[in-house]
């Protein structure tokens, strides 16, 4: 027996053995990918947004890990932006690799966390046009124009331009009479009080005309109730800038843009923005007036300008 020979074999053999495993550790190396993992110290509650100061180094896994290296997070900048400050589904352990299990599938996920202390954030029907064709992404800043029917300053009730017309203030039904008149037939005497500014106008009213009837005389009251309130019965149409600089928080349920350039989130109707618990009201009013109708202007990120502007309406084109 050729005890070389025999032993020439069992070196190829492991040779052979020692090269495979080589090739397929280098292959193994040559396919390893990034992904994401938790500080060793940092674990991560279910609820707990994700920051930055959390994550470790990227761990590499190579593809020959299987399932886990196709549910693991990238450390690609895309997934990077996806995963921050998003919300937790459940507990995450320090030091875990992150999956896609731990967190929710959809963007309103981190909604709540990119609102800032004492904002809301409140959603506007919007269309293509009020969109300015769908430009609008998440971290747009726009202007809100609206057109609505706005009142007009109430119109003061005529008062009497002549002190001497002749008679006295005929009687008010159902009111005393003026100090210095008789009381009209059937009516009490009341005693004198102070007169109000309305009737005070509704006096000089019948100074102007004796002889007006009871439907004239409640007409007159309550257009001087009115414009002592403020209130008109005319209206005139105007387009008015309600907020300037306002940051859009999400456009359909994309809250990144990213996400909103998929398929899916390409084109939206409905716009989510970040303002003040009175802007919000203001705004709400405003979609009342308007039908629901509002328009975002798109801003330049870089300008942050607010402006003192007009109505606009047919004596200001």
């Amino acid at each position: 027996m050729n005890w070389k020979l025999i032993a020439a074999v069992i070196v190829g053999l492991i040779t052979g053995v020692l090269l495979y495993f080589w090739t397929e550790s280098v292959k193994n190396e040559q396919t390893a990918y990034a992904f994401m993992r938790l500080q060793p110290d940092r674990k991560v509650t279910r609820g707990q947004a994700i920051t930055p100061d959390m994550l470790a180094e990227p761990v590499m896994l190579p593809e020959s890990f299987g399932a886990l290296a196709k549910l693991a997070v990238p450390a690609a900048s895309a997934y990077q932006e996806w995963l921050k400050d998003r919300t937790a589904a459940s507990d995450i352990p320090a030091g875990s690799v992150l999956l896609f299990q731990y967190f929710d599938d959809t963007d309103g996920g981190r909604l709540t966390t990119m609102i800032a202390p004492g904002k809301r954030a409140l959603t506007l029907p919007v269309n293509a046009a009020a969109a300015v064709g769908h430009f609008v992404e998440p971290g747009s800043y726009v202007d809100i124009i609206g057109t609505v029917d706005e009142p007009v300053e109430p119109v003061a009730p005529a008062a009497a331009t002549q002190p001497g017309a002749p008679g006295q203030p005929a009687a008010v039904p159902g009111q005393p009479a003026a100090p210095g008149q008789a009381p009209a037939a059937g009516q009490p005497q009341a005693p004198a009080q102070p007169q109000s500014p309305v009737e005070q106008m509704l006096k000089n009213y019948l100074t102007q005309y004796p002889g007006a009837d009871e439907n004239d005389v409640n007409a007159y009251r309550k257009q001087a109730q009115d414009y002592k309130l403020g209130i008109s019965s005319r209206t005139r149409v105007v387009t008015r800038t309600f907020l300037q600089n306002v940051k859009v928080l999400a456009v359909g349920a994309a809250t990144t843009a990213e996400g909103a350039v998929t398929k899916a989130n390409s084109t939206y109707n409905n716009v989510t923005v970040e303002v003040t618990p009175s802007e919000a009201e203001m705004l709400i009013f405003a979609m009342g007036q308007s039908n629901g109708s509002l328009n975002l202007v798109l801003r330049n990120p870089a300008d942050n300008t607010v402006e003192d502007l007009p109505s606009i309406n047919w004596t200001r084109m």
